[in-house]
């Protein structure tokens, strides 16, 4: 499991790279969302899960403008976390399995966006969720944080 996550981390690192200077914040974020999905989904099919290990894997790349912190995170067990504030732009990409996301438009209302296998959302920095991540999720996060101009 840490081969893979180094490995996915490399492929997002490239990515990264390849990316135009220019292109920020949740833009940044989709143009890199749709670089890696392929290429990741393929790396990911060819690993043999469920897995009986528990996976927590941080990486933070600072280079030139770019400030990117990619977490990668399998769950054995479901986890619920309740009104998380995201404090930078982040990008969540689930494989193996679905997850859930209440995305709060105020402090009583939200709405609830499931994040099928494979796929992935950007949300904006200073969004208040709820997340709901289902046994055998392998979970993806890019923070991305700007870097003052």
């Amino acid at each position: 499991m840490e081969k893979l996550a180094k490995d996915i981390s490399q492929i997002i690192i490239s990515e990264v790279k390849n990316l135009n200077e220019k292109v920020k914040g949740l833009n940044f974020l989709e143009l890199l969302k749709v670089n890696i999905l392929e290429k990741l989904s393929e790396m990911v099919i060819k690993q043999n899960f469920p897995s009986e290990n528990l996976l927590k894997y941080e990486n933070e790349i600072k280079q030139d403008s770019r400030n990117i912190k990619i977490s990668i995170n399998y769950f054995i067990n479901s986890l619920t976390e309740t009104k998380r504030t995201i404090s930078n732009d982040s990008l969540f990409i689930s494989f193996n399995e679905n997850s859930n996301l209440d995305i709060y438009i105020n402090e009583k209302k939200f709405t609830s966006i499931l994040l099928y296998k494979n796929t992935g959302i950007s949300l904006p920095k200073d969004t208040i969720i709820n997340s709901k991540y289902y046994k055998n999720l392998l979970l993806i996060e890019i923070i991305n944080k700007e870097k003052e101009e």
